[in-house]
């Protein structure tokens, strides 16, 4: 069987996106409600169905899939290859914009709909303390200070982590896997070989075999795959890139660090010269010119 990058979001919006495919969709969307407590969502409509001529030329676009259920809740749901912690910040901003396209103009803000985000994302969340890093799922949600029973339903913000759930994947029992199902999905995105592990998906959930049928049929498209290799392409330079500007950021950091260190090592030196000078009562003026520090410090020390 042909492996892609099933993190593409390109095929995760051909996946999940799809109309007739609710099904694959729902599944997804409830398997990180769950996983985070949260009570199950159901019926979902799919607000901007995948077509591929509206997403073959759409490079730098983001790619996600938007649904909402009977009950008026919204969901977003987007694939991240590279970021950092400013990407939380990026999704805040997502959301509030969604809320205000929500309402029409002059409409009564009580008809604001919840917005679920889900967002997987291929890098760590490295905030909080130290058991909070080491979370694979973080949720955010308004909650009061003093009791976070007490919580403002407006919206959640769930961040999937795809390399800390890949780590927990290596230690989970069968047991474990089939009880939770983002497990296989999370298994589904990162497995090196998919038509191996098959029959170990399927027995986690289900849903995985429209799920792998899906996904022949994409690797099997012509047009679909020639999409893909663009996304792809634009998405490794993407990553290249982040991965270039985060590098230049820490050797220029280190340089600066390393001049800061060598003023410092010069001022010590002149600082233990000057003082040597001082206690055998050379003259401050002499001292001053050939230290270049100044009459004021030298008198300080």
């Amino acid at each position: 069987m042909k492996e892609i990058n099933r993190l593409n979001d390109l095929f995760m919006r051909y996946l999940i996106g799809k109309e007739g495919d609710e099904d694959i969709l729902e599944n997804i969307v409830n398997a990180v409600l769950n996983n985070a407590g949260f009570e199950s969502v159901s019926n979902l409509e799919i607000i901007n169905p995948y077509n591929l001529p509206e997403n073959e030329n759409l490079k730098e676009s983001i790619l996600d899939v938007k649904a909402k259920t009977k009950d008026g809740k919204k969901i977003i749901i987007e694939i991240q290859l590279v970021g950092n912690n400013n990407f939380v910040k990026r999704i805040l901003y997502y959301i509030a914009k969604n809320i205000v396209l929500d309402l029409k103009e002059n409409e009564d803000y009580i008809n604001v709909s919840q917005m679920i985000s889900i967002s997987f994302i291929n890098f760590n969340l490295n905030m909080g303390s130290e058991t909070d890093i080491k979370r694979e799922h973080k949720c955010f949600t308004p909650t009061d200070i003093n009791n976070h029973n007490l919580r403002l339903d407006v919206f959640q913000m769930h961040f999937i982590e795809i390399k800390r759930f890949k780590d927990i994947l290596k230690n989970t029992s069968i047991d474990e896997y089939n009880k939770n199902k983002l497990l296989s999905w999370i298994d589904f995105f990162t497995t090196k070989d998919l038509e191996k592990d098959i029959e170990k998906l399927i027995g986690g959930n289900n849903i995985m075999s429209k799920v792998i049928d899906k996904y022949k049929r994409f690797v099997a498209d012509e047009k679909e795959m020639e999409a893909y290799n663009e996304r792809d392409t634009f998405l490794y330079g993407q990553a290249v890139m982040f991965q270039y500007e985060r590098e230049e950021g820490f050797k220029q950091g280190m340089e600066k660090g390393m001049e800061k260190g060598i003023e410092k090592g010069k001022k010590d030196e002149q600082i233990a010269i000057a003082k040597g000078m001082k206690n055998k009562n050379m003259d401050l003026n002499l001292i001053s010119e050939l230290t270049g520090l100044s009459i004021e410090e030298i008198e300080k020390l």
